[in-house]
């Protein structure tokens, strides 16, 4: 019998699966893959709050070591101005953006050897259940046999397409369809100098670049996501069209590099999905997909990792109700979540500023401290509810009518 399965090796699962196994519970991880695993359908970034839990958890430094560069300066460049600025409130300071193969490994290896067991090449099947509470998993091994398992609760963490979420009918809210997202177009450069990390907004468009591993550089170009496929030849052409008409700078800079790997094209259908029922959950993008246009999706999962693994522990370890202890984790991931999922989704419509938002804009780029802010919000250390407050956008507005007076 287990403590707890965790169904999804990536980060979102190693992560719970590291916490859990540290605190001496008994942890099983299985994945269909194999591992070193990339997974190419990934910007990398882990935002400031995300980098502050790998410090919490005592893993920053592999990422440091892999040769991933702290990223430090960031930059929105609007046209007609450029904002700057550094998310407050955080710990080490800065983002990362460690390839997958990358952190995915770093995680999963200190879960290894925190004590969890893990078994790659392994498929779920269903979960299995006592009256209406799921105990633990049925599984195809690489051998093509059946693995049963029990456990007293079953962790999700494989992904959009969850068959632990279909498995336990798990409902979505806030669903968006892909249409309703944006559409990105990124690929890796070697070669290329950055002015930290980059990013262009224009209406109806953005592009982004910054530092991975490899000496390489991750550089994209986002689209609404009614905007017509290019053709796979043509997307090289496509791409430098739509960044030279955004930053001939950037574009030029990139040129001058050298794609290294394919380009990838991808709009992703976002949700929420109930995250909590009796005996099992669901971390990552299992439980939460959030449009890629805010790179948000790596920093929510190991948030929701720290959150889920310190509820499964109190509710393993302690006298309480287990069910009752973690059923907290839907109301405290969703007062983060929903408003992060729901600013994402406005950004994905890549609608022209209006009025008020461009008197915004101006605003911030004469009072630094909430130009900082407006960068929390992206490093998750600001929530977006505080920061488009009314309150908030009041004090924005009377600071840039005593600067004009």
């Amino acid at each position: 019998m287990h403590d707890v399965i965790v169904v999804g090796a990536r980060c979102a699962g190693a992560a719970t699966a590291l916490l859990l196994a540290r605190q001496g519970h008994k942890v099983l991880i299985i994945d269909q893959d194999r591992f070193p695993s990339d997974m190419r359908l990934s910007t990398h970034l882990v935002w400031h709050a995300g980098a502050d839990l790998l410090q919490k958890w005592g893993v920053l430094d592999a990422v440091r070591a892999s040769l991933c560069p702290a990223l430090t300066e960031f930059s929105l460049d609007l046209g007609e101005l450029v904002l700057k600025g550094t998310p407050p409130h955080a710990k080490v300071g800065a983002a990362f953006a460690p390839k997958r193969i990358v952190l995915d490994q770093i995680l999963l290896d200190a879960a290894v050897a925190a004590g969890a067991e893990l078994r790659e090449g392994v498929l779920l099947d269903d979960v299995l259940r006592d009256g209406e509470r799921v105990v633990g998993i049925t599984a195809k091994n690489p051998d093509g046999s059946v693995m049963t398992e029990q456990a007293r609760w079953v962790v999700g963490a494989d992904g959009r397409h969850s068959r632990v979420a279909r498995s336990v009918g798990s409902t979505a809210y806030h669903e968006f369809p892909k249409e309703a997202g944006s559409l990105n177009t990124f690929a890796y450069f070697s070669g290329v100098s950055l002015k930290g990390v980059e990013f262009i907004s224009r209406p109806q468009r953005m592009a982004y670049a910054w530092q991975t591993n490899d000496d390489q550089v991750l550089s994209g170009v986002i689209l609404p996501g009614t905007s017509p496929r290019v053709p796979r030849q043509d997307t090289e052409a496509h791409f430098f069209a739509e960044m030279e008409a955004m930053s001939p700078d950037l574009a030029a800079r990139l040129r001058a590099g050298k794609r290294e790997e394919d380009w990838i094209s991808t709009g992703v259908s976002t949700f929420c999905r109930q995250p909590v029922g009796q005996g099992w959950s669901l971390v990552g993008d299992a439980g939460l997909t959030v449009d890629p246009i805010t790179a948000a999706g790596i920093t929510n999962a190991l948030r929701d990792a720290d959150l889920l693994a310190e509820l499964l522990h109190q509710g393993l370890s302690g006298p309480g109700d287990l069910d009752e202890t973690v059923a907290a984790y839907a109301s405290r991931r969703d007062a983060v979540s929903v408003p992060l999922h729901l600013f994402s989704q406005d950004m994905a419509r890549l609608a022209p500023p209006t009025d008020e938002v461009i008197q915004l804009f101006t605003s911030l780029a004469h009072n630094q401290p909430q130009a900082d802010r407006y960068f929390g919000v992206f490093g998750q250390t600001v929530s977006p509810a505080d920061f488009f407050s009314p309150e908030n956008l009041q004090k924005i507005a009377a600071a840039q009518t005593a600067v004009s007076a």
